[in-house]
C-alpha cells in the first residue's frame, strides 16, 4: 500500500507537469474561439504523457488522462471567459466535474501502482513486437486523446457565449447524470466484488442486467454533454464525437474485453447468452 501511495504522488506530479506544458503551449498558440489552440495544447500534453509512460516503462501513466483532460479544458474556459459562466453553463460544467473526479478517483482506487499495467497494453506489446512504440503512441495515447477531444467539441460552444435552450440543457444534464450514476454503481459493485477474491466473474447486481454497464454509463454521459453543447448552439456535426465513441465501444472495446473474459472465465459463454450486451434487460 505504501508503494502505491508513493506511485500515486508521482502520478500527481506528472499530471501537474502535463498541465503546465499544456498551459505554456496554449499561451504560445492562443487563438479564438480556442478550438485550434486547445487541440494543439492537447496533443502536446499527450506527447508529455507518452514521454512519462516511456520513462516509467508503463503506459498506464496515460490512463487518468481520459478523465482529467476535460476538467483542464473547462477550468481554462472559465479563466478565459468568466463572463460566460452562468447558471446553465455552470450546471453543465459541474456535471462534467463530477464525472471527471469520480472516474479519476475510481481509477486511483483500482490502480496498483507502477507494478501494474493494463492487460490490453501488454497484449499489444506482445502482438506488435518492435513496432510497439509506434502503436503505443498512436493507439494508446493519441487516439484516445482525439476521441475525447471530439466528444468535447460540442461543449466549445459554451465559452463562445450566446443563448441557451434551457429545456435542452436540462435534458442533457439529466442524461449525463444517469450515465454518471450507472458508472458509479457498476464500478462500486465491481470494486466490492474484487475484494472478495472469489476467482469468479461478477454476474450480480447491475451486471446481471447488462454485460457492460460501465460502458453504457460512459456513452450516456458523453451523449448528455453533446446535448448540452447543442443547447448552447453547437452545430450538429459536432456530434461526431459521441457517434465515434459509441462505435469504438461496440465494435472495438467490448469485443476485446469479451474475448479476454472468455479466456479467463469458463462461465462467461453462458453469461453472454443470458445477459444483454449493453442495453439493460429486466
Amino acid at each position: 500500500m505504501k508503494q502505491k501511495q508513493q506511485d500515486l504522488w508521482v502520478i500527481v506530479v506528472i499530471y501537474i507537469v502535463i498541465a503546465v506544458a499544456g498551459f505554456i503551449t496554449y499561451i504560445k498558440f492562443q487563438s479564438s474561439p480556442y478550438l485550434e489552440s486547445f487541440l494543439i495544447a492537447d496533443i502536446v500534453m499527450t506527447i508529455v504523457a507518452f514521454i512519462f509512460s516511456l520513462w516509467n516503462r508503463n503506459s498506464s501513466v496515460y490512463d487518468a488522462y481520459w478523465s482529467v483532460i476535460p476538467f483542464y479544458f473547462v477550468v481554462g474556459w472559465i479563466i478565459l471567459e468568466p463572463a460566460t459562466l452562468t447558471f446553465w453553463s455552470g450546471l453543465t460544467y459541474l456535471t462534467l466535474f463530477i464525472w471527471s473526479w469520480r472516474l479519476t478517483l475510481n481509477w486511483a482506487r483500482s490502480w496498483d501502482g507502477f507494478q501494474h499495467e493494463d492487460w490490453r497494453y501488454r497484449n499489444l506489446a506482445t502482438q506488435t513486437g518492435q513496432y510497439y512504440p509506434i502503436v503505443n503512441f498512436l493507439g494508446i495515447h493519441l487516439f484516445p486523446t482525439c476521441m475525447v477531444f471530439l466528444c468535447m467539441w460540442p461543449l466549445f460552444s459554451i465559452p463562445a457565449g450566446g443563448d441557451v435552450s434551457k429545456l435542452l440543457c436540462v435534458a442533457g444534464v439529466a442524461v449525463a447524470t444517469l450515465g454518471i450514476y450507472l458508472e458509479f454503481i457498476s464500478d462500486n459493485q465491481l470494486a466490492a466484488f474484487r475484494k472478495l477474491k472469489t476467482g469468479k466473474m461478477l454476474d450480480k447486481g447491475i451486471w446481471a442486467k447488462c454485460r457492460h454497464p460501465n460502458y453504457l454509463g460512459e456513452i450516456l454521459f458523453w451523449l448528455g454533454m453533446a446535448i448540452c453543447g447543442i443547447s448552447f448552439g453547437a452545430a450538429w456535426y459536432t456530434l461526431i464525437g459521441i457517434v465515434a465513441l459509441t462505435i469504438m465501444f461496440i465494435f472495438v472495446s467490448i469485443p476485446m474485453k469479451e474475448k479476454h473474459m472468455l479466456s479467463r472465465y469458463p462461465d462467461f459463454a453462458k453469461y453472454r447468452k443470458e445477459v444483454p450486451l449493453i442495453i439493460p434487460g429486466f
